[in-house]
C-alpha cells in the first residue's frame, strides 16, 4: 500500500501524533509511507499535484520516537512525487491551527481535485471544510448538542447569557493554539466585557452552557468508519482530565490544546447513542477517521482535522491501536481495486 500523510510541517512533528503512530504502523506492516509538507504542494496545468515528499529508508525502527528519527535525518530519502500515485493521501492537516502566514493555504482544495481525480483521500476534503465551520454539530438532534450560540454581536451573548441562567464558556468560532476559553459564572457581569472584546476582535464568538459533567474531564471516543474503534474486546475511548487551577472561575486559564490528563473509562449506554447518532452523518460526509468529545449526553466536539488519542490509547490500554486503523485502510484499498474504478464503496456504506 502506497501511503502519503499530508501534514503542516513535516520538522514541526513529534512522537506522540497521531500521523507518526500510524505512519510507523504502516511502516511496520511493510507498506510505503511518505510524508508531505502544507508549503511543499505544487498544483501544475495538467491538473496534477506534486508534493516534495520524505520517507525513512529500509529497517525496523522498534519505537514511534525511533521512526521520527529517522525521518528527520538526513539520511531520510526526499523526492518529488505526484500524489494522485498514492493509494491513500492522509490528510492531517489543519488550517485552523495554522499561522496567519498560511492563511491562504489551498490544501484542501487540491485535496478536493486529487479526490475528484480518483484519489481515497482521508479525511475528505469536502466533509473537513463542513466540519471545521464550528458550527458542524448544529445539524445533530437538539437533545444531543449543548445550548449554543455563534455571533459577533456582544448584546446577542450577553442576552444569550441570561436566558441561559447558567455557567457557560466562551470561545473563539475558529480558535488558533494557545487561545483562551473563557469560563462565565452565572449572571457574571465583571471582566466579561474584556472576554467578549477579546474574542469579537478576532471574528464569531461562540457561546456554550458548561456542563457540570466537564468538571470531570470530557470523554473521548476514537471513531473509525463511523463507529468507536475497537482492539478486540476494548473500545477506543478514553477521559480527558483538565488541568486547571483553582475552582471554576478559575477556568478562563484553560487553552485550545490543554492536554491535561488521560485515565481510562468505560463506554456506556449514554455513549453508544451518541456515537449511533453521529455515525450516518459522518459517513455521508465521508469522514472516516474522527474523534468526539462527550460530556454526560451531549456532544462537545468533534475533530476531523488531526484525531487525537491513539497514543493515549495504547499507553492506557497496552494495545497496539494504530495497527487496527492500518489494518482497515488496507481493507478500504482492497475494496477499492475489487471494483476497479474511481467509485468509492465506503462512501455508500456498502461494506
Amino acid at each position: 500500500m502506497q501511503l502519503c500523510f499530508l501534514v503542516g510541517d513535516v520538522r514541526a512533528l513529534k512522537a506522540r501524533f497521531g500521523s507518526v503512530y500510524l505512519a510507523w504502523a504502516a511502516h511496520r506492516r511493510g507498506h510505503d509511507v511518505h510524508f508531505a509538507s502544507a508549503d511543499d504542494l505544487s498544483y501544475l496545468d495538467d491538473n496534477s499535484i506534486l508534493g516534495l515528499t520524505t520517507r525513512v529508508r529500509a529497517g525496523d525502527y522498534p519505537k514511534p520516537a525511533e521512526y521520527l528519527q529517522a525521518l528527520h535525518s538526513p539520511d531520510a530519502v526526499r523526492a518529488e512525487e505526484t500524489l494522485s500515485r498514492f493509494d491513500i493521501v492522509f490528510l492531517k492537516y489543519n488550517p485552523l491551527l495554522e499561522s496567519a502566514n498560511h492563511a491562504g493555504s489551498p490544501v484542501i482544495d487540491l485535496c478536493w481535485r486529487l479526490r475528484l481525480g480518483g484519489t481515497l483521500v482521508i479525511n475528505d476534503p469536502e466533509g473537513v471544510r463542513r466540519a471545521g465551520s464550528g458550527m458542524y454539530l448544529a445539524d445533530l438532534p437538539p437533545e444531543v448538542r449543548v445550548p449554543t450560540l455563534v455571533s459577533r454581536s456582544a448584546p446577542r451573548v450577553r442576552e444569550f447569557l441570561k436566558a441561559l441562567d447558567g455557567p457557560a464558556v466562551l470561545r473563539a468560532l475558529s480558535p488558533r493554539e494557545g487561545e483562551k476559553v473563557f469560563y462565565v459564572r452565572r449572571r457574571q457581569k465583571a471582566n466579561l466585557n474584556q472576554m467578549l472584546t477579546a474574542l469579537i476582535r478576532e471574528g464569531y464568538v461562540v457561546a456554550q452552557e458548561y456542563l457540570p459533567e466537564a468538571e470531570q474531564g470530557e470523554k473521548r471516543v476514537i471513531l473509525l468508519g463511523g463507529e468507536p474503534l475497537r482492539c478486540g474486546d476494548v473500545i477506543g475511548i478514553y477521559r480527558r482530565v483538565p488541568l486547571l487551577r483553582g475552582g471554576p472561575a478559575e477556568k478562563a486559564v484553560e487553552t485550545i490544546g490543554n492536554r491535561g490528563r488521560r485515565k481510562r473509562c468505560s463506554f456506556g449506554a449514554q455513549e453508544a447513542r451518541l456515537c449511533e447518532l453521529l455515525r450516518p452523518k459522518l459517513l455521508s460526509d465521508g469522514l472516516y477517521f474522527a474523534s468526539v468529545d462527550i460530556a454526560g449526553d451531549k456532544i462537545l466536539g468533534l475533530n476531523v482535522f488531526t484525531p487525537s488519542g491513539l497514543h493515549s490509547l495504547s499507553e492506557l490500554y497496552g494495545l497496539d491501536v494504530a495497527a487496527v486503523v492500518i489494518e482497515d485502510l488496507e481493507r478500504r484499498v482492497r475494496v477499492r481495486l475489487a471494483y476497479q474504478t474511481t467509485f468509492d464503496p465506503e462512501a455508500a456504506d456498502i461494506v
